[in-house]
């Protein structure tokens, strides 16, 4: 877990695997151990109302994401990380902010990054997911292997970074009314995600 302050505001950011059970008492430890006035995760406020809404459906190139990570531990759909979040939220009162861009935001970062050959090799890419064998040696290694192959075409990089940037700035503006906050993030845009958020510590 990474404490940084920004403006008068404390930051606790910690970064999770989406889709292992184990990352669920991450939260709930990381919660017991700030204690933070709210909560901050890196999903789309869409995600927040499936949570609610008790919708497992899941797109196909996740399903190859989670057959894989099954190699590496017990596997939750939702993500328990996500579901511990919106638990916590709403047994302890705490409120919950999801930080990513939302389902239009992220369908205008496709319209304005993505050529439609991009979007073929793109296409072509997920098609050979369920063929495709990852070396890790764990759930990190899987990761970031997983997120090399899925952002290698250079306009899907450019949206992966435009959320860590969305993220980024959504927490600073949190920062006004929230003066100690745990940011849950996804573990493949941790990095990039503290990068951009450092920029504004003081």
């Amino acid at each position: 877990m990474k404490k940084l302050k920004i403006d008068e505001s404390y930051v606790y950011v910690v970064p999770v695997i989406h889709g292992l059970v184990e990352e669920g008492k991450k939260v709930e430890k990381a919660f017991d151990e700030v204690i933070p006035e709210c909560i901050a995760i890196g999903i789309s406020p869409e995600d927040i109302e499936a949570i609610k809404n008790k919708d497992d459906e899941i797109p196909s190139q996740y399903e190859h994401y989670l057959v894989n990570l099954s190699h590496y531990g017990k596997i939750s759909i939702p993500p328990s990380d996500i579901k511990m979040a919106y638990e916590i939220s709403v047994t302890k009162g705490i409120p919950l902010h999801a930080i990513d861009v939302d389902d239009d935001e992220y369908a205008d970062l496709l319209i304005k990054n993505v050529s439609t050959i991009s979007l073929i090799k793109y296409s072509r890419k997920i098609k050979k997911l369920g063929k495709k064998n990852f070396k890790a040696r764990d759930a990190e290694e899987f990761i970031r292997e997983w997120d090399e192959y899925m952002t290698s075409i250079k306009s899907f990089k450019k949206i992966e970074e435009a959320r860590e940037k969305k993220m980024a700035e959504n927490v600073k503006e949190l920062c006004k009314k929230c003066k100690k906050m745990l940011v849950i993030v996804p573990m493949e845009r941790y990095d990039g995600f503290i990068e951009r958020l450092e920029r504004y510590k003081k």
